[in-house]
């Protein structure tokens, strides 16, 4: 016959089955929180609270004044660059119609001249640009709502002095609103890539536009600082044939914010700056022209554009102080802060940039194609953000360094 069964005898079995179940879920939870507070404070660590840097005297730069800021250079010859008139932070907050009407303008050691433009293109509210010395052209990222995401192609002329014709327009809808960065010509003059740096579009008429935009897009737009903070790859790298107009992504490398885009000389390797993570990506062309990830390493600073010397490093506008950066100080103000480095006030709306150097080492060649890592990153110069607040790219011209901003009108030249 089989034992009685004790009430008392199941409550405890019962109790001590609660006990190891609010065990087991304690200890779930304090995981989760652990792991949840190793993200937050990997991720603290990128925004640069406790950084060292020297900066450059104040007496060697000086601000030229233009409508709008400048948020990229390229170079186009010896001694001369181009820089591309965009009034983005406007654009991003407004809408492009409200935007002043931009330029591209040629820098010639101090001496700035806007170009003229044959043709009609669309107004210029231009990101990032790119001059090919190949095919003689220059392209550009554009943001004007009224025609819609772009990238803008045009022939430089250089008869009778230099100027512009516009060729076309490269438009898709893989292109969300605001959504592009960055571009540039590939293996021949009909192949371009170009960065996507927001996962969800900006409403239309720019954030003032959100409260009247669908549900998804609203909640799309609220994530993403908080996809961008934790560094959730979703950003990709897209490739355009610009006489079909035909766009794909390249590659199956996702980022957190694809960002600056810079090409070889061979035009084998495509490099591409993820500047949430802080992280630059190295991507081998392959024959139909998809891009294949080979190695990637990180950055001393988080950094903005790219652009490829003529001797193989590659010139990237930094961002060494993040906390006081206009992305954090509008988006995030909490994360933002002042301090005194170098005894200078870092603070928003003083946000110090410059010019870092990357050289780059091959670590050899697969079947995939040729893979770099970082030889040395040299901080050629560093602007402490009073002249201009906040640096995305930043090139040399004769004896002066360039700099210009995404928000900040104008240009900024600085002793080398």
């Amino acid at each position: 016959r089989p034992k009685d069964i004790h009430l008392e005898n199941l409550e405890s079995v019962h109790w001590l089955s609660n006990s190891r179940s609010m065990s087991v879920c304690g200890w779930a939870v304090l995981a989760v929180a652990v792991a949840l507070g190793y993200l937050v404070q990997a991720n603290l660590g990128t925004l640069a609270y406790g950084k060292e840097l020297g900066f450059a005297a104040a007496e060697a730069c000086a601000l030229h004044q233009l409508p709008t800021p400048c948020e990229d250079l390229t170079a186009f010859r010896p001694g001369a660059l181009f820089a591309g008139g965009g009034d983005l932070w406007s654009t991003f907050a407004l809408g492009s119609e409200q935007a002043v009407a931009g330029a591209i303008y040629l820098v010639e050691g101090t001496k700035v001249t806007p170009l003229p433009i044959l043709g009609e293109p669309p107004k210029l509210v231009l990101h990032g640009i790119y001059f090919s010395a190949r095919s003689r052209r220059l392209y550009g990222v554009n943001h004007d709502e009224a025609t819609g995401e772009s990238i803008e192609v045009f022939d430089v002329l250089e008869e009778d002095g230099v100027s512009l014709k516009h060729a076309g327009s490269i438009r898709s809808p893989l292109f969300a609103n605001f959504a592009l960065n960055d571009v540039v010509e590939g293996a021949v003059k009909d192949e371009v890539y170009v960065t996507e740096w927001q996962a969800a579009a900006f409403p239309a008429g720019g954030k003032r536009g959100l409260s009247s935009a669908p549900l998804e897009l609203r909640l799309k737009r609220a994530l993403s600082s908080p996809l961008t903070f934790f560094k959730v790859p979703l950003t990709r790298v897209f490739r355009c044939t610009v006489s079909t107009q035909r766009c794909s992504v390249a590659s199956s490398a996702r980022f957190v914010g694809a960002n600056g885009i810079a090409i070889s000389d061979d035009r084998h390797t495509v490099f591409v700056n993820d500047a949430p993570a802080q992280r630059l990506t190295v991507l081998a062309r392959q024959p139909d022209g998809s891009l294949e990830e080979v190695s990637s390493f990180g950055l001393k600073h988080i950094v903005d554009n790219l652009e490829m010397t003529a001797d193989g490093a590659l010139h990237a506008g930094t961002i060494p102080f993040p906390y006081a950066s206009a992305s954090v100080c509008q988006e995030a103000p909490a994360l933002s802060a002042s301090k005194v480095v170098s005894g200078r006030r870092v603070s928003c709306g003083a946000q110090p940039g410059g010019l870092l150097e990357i050289g780059l080492l091959g670590t050899g060649e697969s079947a995939r194609g040729k893979s770099f890592v970082d030889g040395r990153q040299t901080d050629i110069l560093t602007h402490d953000g009073t002249a201009l607040d906040g640096v995305s790219s930043a090139l040399r011209v004769g004896a002066k360094v360039v700099l210009g901003s995404p928000h900040a009108k104008g240009l900024l030249f600085c002793d080398a």
